[in-house]
């Protein structure tokens, strides 16, 4: 399980590609892999996506990364979009974050790929 300040990054992340907000997005995540025009493609493709409820960001399955000497610990974790329509899984976000140092963490926006 990530811990609660990494889940708040997921839930920072997954409500600014809802909502669109891709320059922050680009901001929030230095801009690392993708720009904002490459994150409204990827997720234009796909008409309006919201976010998962919170609970569901709480659970998800995080897989452990080595870090060597840059950070305290890492993960790489896959936070679902759903369609605004019918809720279904659209999008999954394929996401990094790595802890700077005791409860500071990072994210970067790897890419995206289907459920």
């Amino acid at each position: 399980m990530l811990p609660e300040e990494a889940v708040d990054v997921l839930r920072t992340v997954a409500a600014l590609l809802a909502s669109g907000a891709y320059e922050e997005l680009e901001t929030l995540t230095e801009g690392r892999r993708l720009t904002a025009p490459m994150m409204a493609e990827a997720v234009s493709a796909h008409g309006g996506l919201a976010a998962p409820p919170p609970e569901e960001l709480a659970v998800v399955e995080p897989v452990e990364l080595e870090t060597g000497d840059d950070y305290e610990r890492a993960y790489h974790v896959d936070v679902p979009l759903r369609t605004v329509q019918d809720g279904r899984p659209a999008l999954l976000a394929q996401l990094t974050v790595a802890e700077a140092m005791q409860g500071v963490w990072t994210v970067e926006l790897v890419g995206f790929r289907e459920p």
